[in-house]
């Protein structure tokens, strides 16, 4: 490349932009008809700028888009938050013209206010919609529940929150905890939050289930009999899963022998808690009657869950062999 293309180059983005001279102008066209290294170059140069400004146009198209459908979607949900008060005023009016007393309008407010959290919500939020429907509805549940049990005049409202926490944090806690406002905050032990908070609330629920039973033989006897093997089975489960480094069909296979020794045991274990000796099950497989039935289903059990265990356990190894290969 001589001194000319080097001038000629330089001038190329001023000349795409229609900025330089006429003089500049001319002396670029004048070379490009007889430099094919240069035009190409200028071919170049026009490409990267047709894409630059495609990128741009599909950014702004998308940013426009965006912003119409939030404020379609804030619309909406102010729409249907102004149809939910046309029943709330109807409810209200027949409360007091009836003479209750605003006693059933606040239980028919609170289910309410419960449908609006799962349908407006996510409409009138920009972001985080999921962690925002989740926790407005959660709240609104317990809402429901309180005022029902107030004007039940029931002392179930313990018992049924920690019962319907526990049960939304089994099945939401995962998507919570990752979900892009709270995973950059717990790194690589999301799964062992997500265990230790089901835990916690389990063993907050059998406490809960004592204070209503107000037996000491609960206490000392149901209570370790029921949290112990769940626990126990639920933690080893994950252990299993989470931790080793081997192919997924070799911790399925860990899971089925831990299940088949966890249901081999299980009887025993429990006993053991409630204050007799449960004797681990006997195998008479040529006997089947009312005595030998139990044992036999159990160690049939132990024995499938064994051979499946220890099939997925080969098979995932010799693919993860495989692979390596």
């Amino acid at each position: 490349m001589n001194n000319q293309c080097e001038l000629v180059q330089d001038l190329l983005p001023l000349y795409i932009d229609n900025i330089c001279s006429e003089t500049s102008r001319k002396i670029v066209d004048d070379h490009l008809s007889g430099c094919s290294e240069c035009a190409a170059v200028l071919g170049a140069l026009k490409k990267t700028e047709v894409i630059d400004e495609l990128s741009t146009e599909k950014t702004d198209v998308i940013r426009q888009q965006s912003r119409f459908f939030k404020r379609k979607s804030a619309l909406a949900g102010t729409i249907i938050a102004g149809i939910f008060m046309i029943p709330i005023l109807i409810c209200l009016i027949v409360n007091l013209a009836s003479g209750a007393g605003l006693s059933w309008f606040f239980i028919v407010l609170a289910a309410l206010l419960l449908a609006a959290s799962l349908i407006v919500v996510p409409l009138m939020v920009p972001k985080d919609k999921f962690l925002w429907t989740a926790g407005c509805s959660t709240a609104s549940l317990f809402i429901l529940l309180g005022v029902c049990a107030i004007y039940s005049r029931g002392s179930w409202f313990p018992i049924a929150a920690i019962s319907v926490l526990f049960g939304l944090a089994v099945i939401l806690g995962p998507f919570i905890v990752c979900s892009k406002k709270v995973r950059p905050h717990l790194g690589n032990q999301k799964g062992l939050i997500c265990m230790g908070a089901d835990t916690i609330l389990f063993l907050l629920l059998l406490i809960v289930i004592g204070l209503y039973d107000r037996s000491a033989f609960y206490w000392a006897h149901l209570l370790p009999a029921i949290a112990v093997p769940v626990i126990l089975y639920a933690w080893i489960l994950f252990v299993l899963i989470r931790y080793p480094k081997v192919h997924g069909l070799t911790k399925a296979g860990f899971c089925c022998i831990a299940t088949g020794g966890f249901a081999f045991v299980i009887n025993t274990v429990i006993g053991l808690f409630l204050g007799y000796f449960q004797p681990l099950p006997a195998f008479s497989p040529t006997v089947w009657n009312y005595n030998t039935i139990d044992g036999n289903v159990i160690w049939l059990t132990l024995i499938g869950f064994a051979v499946i265990g220890i099939i997925l356990t080969v098979v995932g190894i010799i693919v993860k062999g495989a692979k390596k290969k």
